[in-house]
Formats: C-alpha cells, sequence, structure tokens
C-alpha cells in the first residue's frame, strides 16, 4: 500500500481518515486502560501519530477527535470534553516536533516526550482542579489523593501526580508517533506538503 504524495489531491482523506479512526482508536484504547484500572492514559497514541505524520493541525484534530469519540461512547456525560486541550497539545507539539531535526533523532525524541508529559501534567491538573475538584474517576487520582493526605496542596498534587505517569504514558506515544512519521518518510515521502504541515 502506497502512501500519497506530497502532490497527491487525495492527501486531505488521508488526514480526514486517520484523524476520525485515530480518534476511535484512542477512545477504545482509554476505555480499555480504565477497564483494566491503569493509571496511565493511552489515550494519545494516535494523536502524536497523526500530528507527527500530517502535521501539528491535524494532531489537534485528532486530540479533538479522540474526546468526541470517548463523550459518545459514554452517553455525552460532559466528563471528557475538559480534558480535550491536553490531548489537543500532545498532537500540536508532536507535529512541530518531529519536524525538528537539529538536535539529532534520539534528544528530539526525549525533549518532545517531556515536552508533551509537562503540557499535559499542567493542563491536567488545571482542568482537574477547576472542573472537577482535584479528584475524578480515573486511577490517578489514588496518587492525588495521597499526595493530599501527606500534605500537598490540592493543586500540587494534580500536577504532580502527572508528571511521572505522563513521562511514561506520553513516551511511548511520541516513540510511536517518531517511528510512524519516519515510516512514512522513508516509504513514499510526506503525507501532505510541509506548508501544511505547519497546520
Amino acid at each position: 500500500m502506497a502512501f500519497p504524495k506530497a502532490t497527491s489531491k487525495n492527501a486531505l482523506l488521508w488526514a480526514a481518515g486517520a484523524i476520525a479512526a485515530g480518534g476511535l482508536v484512542n477512545a477504545l484504547m482509554a476505555i480499555c486502560n480504565i477497564a483494566l484500572k491503569s493509571p496511565f492514559f493511552f489515550d494519545s497514541i494516535l494523536t502524536a501519530a497523526c500530528g507527527a505524520v500530517f502535521g501539528p493541525l491535524a494532531g489537534a484534530l485528532c486530540g479533538l477527535s479522540t474526546h468526541v469519540w470517548l463523550e459518545a461512547l459514554h452517553g455525552w456525560d460532559g466528563s471528557w470534553i475538559p480534558f480535550v486541550v491536553c490531548n489537543m497539545a500532545t498532537g500540536i507539539i508532536t507535529g512541530y516536533m518531529a519536524r525538528g531535526r537539529r538536535l539529532g533523532l534520539v534528544l528530539n525524541v526525549l525533549v518532545c516526550s517531556f515536552l508533551v508529559a509537562l503540557a499535559n501534567a499542567v493542563l491536567g491538573g488545571m482542568v482537574d482542579f477547576y472542573f472537577f475538584g482535584g479528584v475524578t474517576t480515573h486511577p490517578s487520582d489514588y496518587i492525588v489523593t495521597g499526595l493530599v493526605l501527606a500534605g500537598q496542596s490540592l493543586v500540587g498534587a494534580a500536577f504532580w501526580a502527572r508528571i511521572p505517569l505522563n513521562l511514561i504514558d506520553k513516551g511511548i506515544a511520541v516513540a510511536f508517533a517518531f517511528g510512524a512519521y519516519a515510516l512514512v518518510d522513508r516509504r513514499s515521502g510526506p503525507a501532505v506538503s510541509p506548508s501544511a504541515r505547519r497546520g
């Protein structure tokens, strides 16, 4: 199966399909992860991949698609949409970082993973605190509760509980995304034009 060239008329269809399908896969992975009571998230692997392959805008839209799917699969209870900013940030940051090779591939992956993890920890902590009072039904909030009981402020606990989890969770997503970008780039060149990729 050949990937579309930069000038392909089907490039937007590929991106749209990846955004919709990627969002659904992310949502299903997140649901399975919660069912297993894992403290991780696994809701943005395809978001990062869309950002890397199709650009920051596609990554952001895949993040949005993920949370629309999550809301739909949970009966539109409103508990997933507030966290959409985290998923969109993952797609945007990975989309830009996948094209900046000045640091070298390995260092670029590490820096991107750190930036994505930091953005998710900050944004997730803020959403958790302002929308849900610092406690949601996600297993990671057991860590938040433990930190609060140990004397940490609720805002600080919501942030620090997410840093180690996001470093692992988003590190996996970013590594997969960079691998997908390298594979597509090697097989048939960019999926969309460089100007479109800057999104």
